[in-house]
């Protein structure tokens, strides 16, 4: 079982560093990755990405080069050729984070917590895509529906279907209220679908990371109970960029990599 995460938002590229980043991925990737618009779009994008092959490097003790990323016809990426590992990545607000494993499917998702860009919640929203009991939750702390949200994606994370399930048809039991410092991950959530309870096959590992200016953000995993309960683990640039072999390109197209990253538009928006 694996679990990182890198705080993109706090990350301010080095030209160094972001030459040597453009390097451990494939031209296919980095033209994806350069059609978006903002600079934070592309810099979250591209540490995903990287830590793919971070991950699979260190799993599997290859070069991250030697990897064949592919992806499903939803875009999940995933490796034809390692069959039984599995991994998710999910960025949002501050965070990127990943997590693999070699026991069975497994979904992840991440999104802000507690912090001031919470966002005014739609109501309608909140009627079309969750049950009674979840709303209820919901108005006890408005909190609660970033936990929840996530809790959803993670499962239809887990499925690999991509967009078009009834997240209706999902139902929550939470059991664990708070979260708290002393609790690093909280476990013990149920789920209900179509109003049957899953109990055996599944388990949601829930994990408030800390951040700056009381700032929390939520990450959920959806995977088998299987696998080992454990807390993510933070990564630096340093170490992500030391987990990954380079292509071979010349000086002329690392240059243009920077100063196209330079031209994207900046923003404020988390």
């Amino acid at each position: 079982m694996f679990r990182f995460y890198f705080n993109c938002h706090r990350w301010k590229p080095t030209r160094d560093q972001w030459i040597y980043a453009n390097r451990c991925l494939p031209i296919d990737e980095l033209k994806r990755i350069d059609e978006y618009v903002f600079q934070r779009d592309v810099k979250f994008t591209l540490v995903g990405q990287l830590l793919i092959r971070f991950l699979l490097s260190r799993v599997f003790n290859e070069n991250s080069t030697l990897f064949d990323i592919k992806r499903s016809k939803e875009s999940r990426p995933f490796i034809e050729s390692k069959p039984s590992f599995d991994f998710n990545v999910s960025h949002h607000n501050r965070l990127v984070c990943i997590a693999g494993t070699f026991d069975g499917q497994i979904g992840c998702d991440t999104m802000i917590y507690q912090g001031e860009h919470l966002k005014k919640l739609n109501y309608n929203l909140i009627r079309k895509k969750f049950t009674l009991n979840e709303y209820d939750f919901i108005m006890k702390n408005p909190s609660n529906f970033y936990r929840l949200w996530c809790l959803k994606e993670s499962y239809v994370k887990w499925l690999g279907t991509g967009v078009g399930f009834q997240l209706l048809r999902l139902n929550f039991h939470i059991k664990t209220n708070e979260f708290n410092r002393t609790k690093a991950i909280i476990s013990d959530t149920r789920l209900e679908i179509d109003n049957k309870l899953i109990s055996n096959n599944l388990r949601f590992d829930e994990q408030i990371i800390f951040l700056s200016d009381n700032e929390q953000q939520i990450i959920t995993l959806c995977l088998s109970p299987n696998n080992h309960c454990q807390s993510f683990v933070e990564l630096t640039i340093d170490d992500i960029l030391r987990g990954c072999t380079s292509f071979h390109r010349n000086k002329e197209d690392d240059l243009i990599s920077w100063e196209r990253f330079q031209m994207k538009r900046q923003t404020d928006i988390i």
